[in-house]
């Protein structure tokens, strides 16, 4: 089937996503954002970055591969604008790159923030020395091809969470995290939330509290003891 691309999308609104490009003054974003969502659309660990120091926040150009070919992500960097982050369904496939060094060049003439590939990369060295951040489930030498088969800006799985196109990302060494359009705004209120809690807790932990007084742990376990009692009808030992 030939490829098939969607030059337009829904884009979110641009305060929203500098509201989440807000977050990343505090400590590890992604943590709060993906418990702002109860844990859910966070990528798996498989998907990692090939550099370290990466904090970014981006709206996702996606693109579905088909066999080996390398074509709709050739496609998604074109027709990307500065600032997206552009998300490559390849199947979580190890035998073939779907990105490299000339590609990266590419982005950053389109003014793209990040590649997040669900497969390989390649060009390993080059990339690291450019500093492009590339996030991916391996590496391997081996070229794709250009056939012009694919779909650019379709939903799509990605580190086992689906990106839609338009879905803002938020990217930090804990990992990544999509969050849907019509999630975002319920979100960034939540997780704003949390990190500033989060932030006065600390304080209080660099004051000489630990984590045990803060949370009352001890309450909390004869609370559970206490369930556990009129459960089981047996005291506990």
């Amino acid at each position: 089937m030939v490829m098939k691309v969607n030059t337009q999308i829904k884009r979110p609104a641009q305060e929203l996503v500098e509201g989440f490009r807000a977050l990343l003054k505090y400590n590890s974003p992604a943590c709060a954002v993906a418990d702002a969502m109860g844990g859910f659309n966070a990528m798996t660990s498989d998907i990692k970055p090939i550099i370290d120091g990466i904090r970014l926040v981006g709206v996702a150009i996606t693109a579905k591969t088909m066999a080996a070919d390398v074509a709709p992500v050739i496609k998604a960097v074109d027709i990307a604008q500065p600032g997206d982050i552009v998300v490559v369904d390849a199947r979580s496939s190890r035998d073939t790159a779907f990105f490299g060094e000339n590609l990266s060049i590419s982005c950053r003439n389109r003014g793209v923030q990040a590649i997040i590939i669900d497969g390989a990369t390649r060009d390993i060295e080059e990339l690291r020395e450019s500093r492009f951040p590339v996030l991916c489930r391996a590496v391997v030498p081996n070229a794709g091809s250009t056939s012009g088969y694919g779909r650019v800006n379709v939903p799509i799985q990605c580190g086992g969470v689906e990106v839609n196109p338009g879905d803002i990302i938020l990217v930090d060494l804990n990992g990544v995290v999509v969050v849907h359009q019509e999630e975002a705004e319920a979100v960034l209120k939540r997780a704003t939330q949390i990190l500033e809690t989060e932030h006065v807790l600390q304080d209080k932990l660099r004051a000489g509290a630990t984590v045990g007084e803060l949370l009352n742990i001890d309450e909390i376990m004869s609370s559970a003891f206490a369930y556990q009692e009129r459960a089981t009808g047996r005291k506990g030992s």
